[in-house]
């Protein structure tokens, strides 16, 4: 997670220089904690007004007219989400940036420590003055010029991608991420948003695919009900009208309560399938 690379970096620049004092270190955690709290609300607030607003967008000729207000409603939501997402992941990339700097200045710091240390004698046999050994398992401070993975930067710039219609460049993003991270939470998350991709981009058989290889290797998901509703709507969208009404009956029954479970009931209602 960002937040915990971020308190690494810190953590090490404070055992480097001791310039980072606990005060600001809690500060920077604090500022990372906050960034990740937000962007989940944001992502999750789009997320549900995406699935709403397909929802209704799908609505053939022979359905219920839908007042045009409700869906500019829907729009100007699903754009104000957009927006907060997207300043959200800049404010992450700004923290990143910081933390960049700083991880830089404690590298110089102990490279001007090392010019100007005296060489080091060998102790004398019995001398208990000799500088004490590194603690076991201490870690050191990376090298200038070396690069440590970044999950969720990676992740946060599909998904800034996304937000912005760049959809092929955020496919990849994902992919990327879901190769590389498969155990994090949000391995899923970037699956499930292939998914929504090809969804955008009018590719129903494609979307389908995705939502399937995410459903199968992560059952669980707390993104599974929107899998499951967005690939239903994908069969109808492309005419696969008897297998789009099968899965949104799955939908009704295995998420009963949810918001995607009274989408497909309405879907199903305007298909004249109650």
């Amino acid at each position: 997670m960002r937040g915990a690379a971020v308190s690494a970096v810190l953590l090490l620049s404070a055992a480097a220089t001791g310039c980072v004092m606990p005060d600001q270190l809690a500060a920077y955690q604090k500022d990372v904690a906050d960034l990740q709290r937000e962007l989940a609300t944001v992502s999750k607030s789009q997320s549900e007004l995406q699935t709403r607003l397909a929802a209704l967008e799908t609505k053939g000729p022979g359905d219920d007219v839908v007042k045009r207000s409700e869906i500019a409603d829907l729009r100007a939501q699903l754009d104000t989400a957009v927006r907060q997402t997207t300043a959200t992941a800049d404010k992450i990339d700004q923290t990143n940036a910081r933390v960049d700097r700083l991880s830089q200045d404690v590298q110089s710091a102990r490279d001007a420590s090392r010019r100007a240390a005296p060489p080091l004698v060998p102790p004398a046999p019995g001398d208990s003055s000799a500088a004490p050994a590194p603690a076991p398992g201490a870690v050191a401070v990376p090298m200038a010029g070396s690069t440590t993975p970044a999950p969720n930067a990676l992740y946060t710039s599909a998904y800034a991608d996304f937000s912005k219609g760049n959809y092929a460049l955020a496919i990849s993003g994902f992919e990327e991420y879901a190769e590389k991270y498969p155990e994090t939470e949000l391995a899923d998350n970037a699956l499930y948003w292939i998914g929504e991709c090809h969804f955008s981009q009018g590719s129903y058989k494609a979307a389908i695919d995705a939502f399937d290889a995410m459903l199968e290797k992560y059952p669980k998901s707390d993104k599974a009900a929107a899998a499951n509703l967005k690939k239903a709507l994908a069969f109808v969208q492309s005419n696969q009208l008897g297998q789009g009404i099968e899965q949104l009956r799955y939908v009704t029954a295995n998420y009963p309560g949810s918001d995607e479970a009274r989408i497909a009931t309405d879907r199903l209602a305007s298909l004249g399938k109650p």
